[in-house]
């Protein structure tokens, strides 16, 4: 018998929402949009090396080290590539590639117990595998050993075997008030996100279901193709998740699961956002405060709101020189100072198209300093 149980949701539909070396970059700051409505233009403090096919890059995680920020560093999936870690240079510190995997989306767990250790994860969905693959993050040596139980079972695979077209796609992770490690993801193809428990199973890291939650899978106004969610985050102190619908809109479902609230909607029902919805992350401030940030894909933007997302402050680009960054899928953001290139704290973001060039994919870094000047935005630390 399956444990998943579907909630009771209340659904308000409400959108009146008021590889090796790194490339060097300069900095200068041009406009990416020229005329009227264009967007402030924020200029990469580093980036990544581009890379290919195989590998294709998608989605960040920033691992902050307490002890010494500037040594912190970012984990990031590249698909069929695998994982990278990189540092704050964008100088890569691992490439880690199991193969006959697809990883799409990665998030950390903080303080996991492991086989007697405590111990931070990265943890990513397997696409192709249609499961949850975990990593033990190495603080001094700065690379990721994979501790994924063999006996971690298929998420939404009906049995053995997968199609990769049904299967784990989007994934966020956040720890319960009772101190249970979870993970949502998201299945392709289907307006569905499941909640799994991560645990030791005495071979490694596995999974057990919790709940599932579907929402609809197209709405009046909008062609929708693929109503599947990838950009997801968790916001564990106010009890909500932020699910991103790729061409629906930005939804804020109570972790309660008593209410699903769409946020803000893709043109053309809403100005803000452009098919496809992607990365979401939360910049995480003080007192509660924060913002909201989201990868509206169709518009090579980023568009910021308050961390409950119910006020829009602005959206801005991203650029590497004449290098606008496109087509992005993943970010994530710390507002930790994390040396002298970014002292008020960082921002990561896929390009879907680095230097312009189709099927060529990598990482920008981003001063969040930057991006509050460009919009100015209120000061949240």
């Amino acid at each position: 018998m399956s444990r998943f149980i579907r909630p009771l949701l209340l659904v308000s539909l409400c959108a009146g929402v008021c590889a090796c070396a790194p490339v060097a970059t300069g900095p200068a700051s041009p406009q990416a949009q020229t005329g009227a409505g264009a967007l402030p233009v924020v200029e990469a403090r580093a980036q990544t090396a581009p890379v290919g096919d195989p590998a294709d890059s998608d989605d960040p995680a920033i691992w902050v080290d307490a002890a010494e920020p500037a040594r912190s560093f970012v984990i990031a999936t590249r698909k069929e590539g695998g994982l990278t870690v990189f540092d704050l240079k964008g100088q890569t510190i691992q490439d880690l590639n199991p193969g006959g995997v697809r990883y799409n989306n990665v998030d950390l767990v903080r303080g996991f117990r492991l086989g007697g250790e405590t111990v931070d994860l990265a943890v990513t969905s397997d696409r192709k595998g249609d499961r949850v693959a975990a990593f033990v993050i190495d603080p001094q040596t700065r690379t990721l050993r994979e501790v994924t139980s063999p006996a971690t079972p298929l998420l939404f695979s009906p049995g053995p075997g997968t199609d990769g077209k049904r299967t784990a796609y989007g994934l966020a992770a956040y720890r319960t008030a009772a101190g249970e490690d979870r993970v949502l993801v998201s299945q392709n193809g289907f307006p569905v996100v499941g909640e799994f428990e991560l645990y030791d199973d005495g071979q490694g890291v596995s999974v057990r279901p919790v709940r599932r939650l579907e929402l609809p899978a197209a709405l009046p106004g909008l062609t929708v193709d693929d109503p599947q969610f990838e950009g997801m985050v968790v916001d564990a102190e106010q009890g909500v998740a932020f699910l991103g619908q790729e061409q629906i809109g930005v939804w804020r479902w109570d972790l309660d699961g008593r209410r699903s609230v769409l946020l803000d909607q893709v043109a053309p029902l809403a100005p803000r956002l452009h098919a496809d919805v992607e990365g979401l992350t939360l910049v995480r401030g003080s007192g509660g405060r924060g913002y909201l940030l989201v990868s509206s894909q169709g518009s090579n933007a980023y568009a910021v709101y308050s961390r409950d997302g119910k006020r829009y402050f602005g959206s801005f680009q991203v650029t590497a020189g004449s290098d606008l960054v496109q087509d992005s899928d993943g970010a994530d953001a710390v507002l930790t100072p994390l040396g002298s290139d970014y002292p008020g704290g960082l921002l990561v973001v896929q390009d879907g198209e680095a230097g312009g060039a189709e099927g060529q994919t990598n990482f920008k870094l981003v001063s969040w300093a930057d991006v509050e000047r460009a919009l100015n935005l209120p000061d949240v630390r």
